[in-house]
């Protein structure tokens, strides 16, 4: 079997569980993978849904189209992701009120995961939970090597200035253990099994569609046009 042949099998196999129903394609010639929603919608994926429990939020939460990313502070393809193709994101979609973007825990790699999830969400406590997110994708290292590990969390919050009176029993106290494991419970619950993994959707929760893996800006960019009507 050809390795193209070979990359769609195992794409197709991984997105069609993400959510019920849906159709599998390929969208481009670099074969990032697409899913069609047979049914109209799906209220777990509505905006009001999906930060109800407080999940962080690029944008503007009055935006049409919502993303939402499910991923792992110590995935390299999540890295790049956030290195190479949000920032594209931010500026043509986000930063003109079209679309925002939801992200949601999937610490898949392991304890340091977990603990710079969690170390993202006390950030948040601060209102920089993007800005947690950012320098942590900047200062990616090898997987479970240490650098992710709950002590160099606290490093990285003086690095951002926060106060680490309040950062810090944040984190010793694991006060966002449930929050991170039921987000964790939550990409399960719609079929995702590896990092990072996209579902773009009308805000109502209608039309997902998915993109596996850190994709090119033009994979994100023909789907989010095409809800758009560009």
């Amino acid at each position: 079997m050809k390795r193209t042949s070979v990359i769609v099998v195992i794409l197709g196999i991984a997105i069609v569980a993400i959510i019920a129903g849906i159709l599998v394609n390929s969208s481009g010639s670099n074969g990032a993978a697409t899913q069609q929603a047979e049914s109209n919608v799906d209220s777990r994926l509505s905006f009001s849904s999906l930060t109800n429990g407080g999940s962080p939020v690029r944008g503007d939460s009055s935006a049409p189209i919502t993303i939402v990313e499910f991923a792992d502070f110590q995935c390299p393809n999540c890295g790049r992701f956030a290195r190479n193709t949000e920032p594209q994101i931010v500026e043509e979609y986000i930063a003109t009120g079209k679309v925002n973007m939801v992200y949601k825990h999937f610490p898949i790699r392991g304890p340091d995961s977990v603990a710079a999830s969690m170390a993202a969400q006390c950030a948040g406590d601060q209102g920089k939970f993007w800005e947690f997110h950012d320098l942590l994708f900047n200062n990616q290292e090898a997987e479970n090597s240490g650098w992710a590990k709950a002590e160099n969390m606290k490093t990285f919050a003086s690095e951002l200035d926060l106060d680490r009176e309040a950062f810090d029993p944040c984190l010793d106290s694991e006060k966002y253990k449930s929050f991170v494991e039921a987000d964790f419970a939550f990409a399960r619950s719609v079929g995702a099994t590896g990092t990072p993994t996209f579902v773009i959707v009308k805000s109502d929760g209608s039309e997902p569609e998915g993109i596996l893996g850190a994709q090119p800006f033009s994979s994100f960019k023909a789907v989010l046009d095409k809800k758009l009507g560009s």
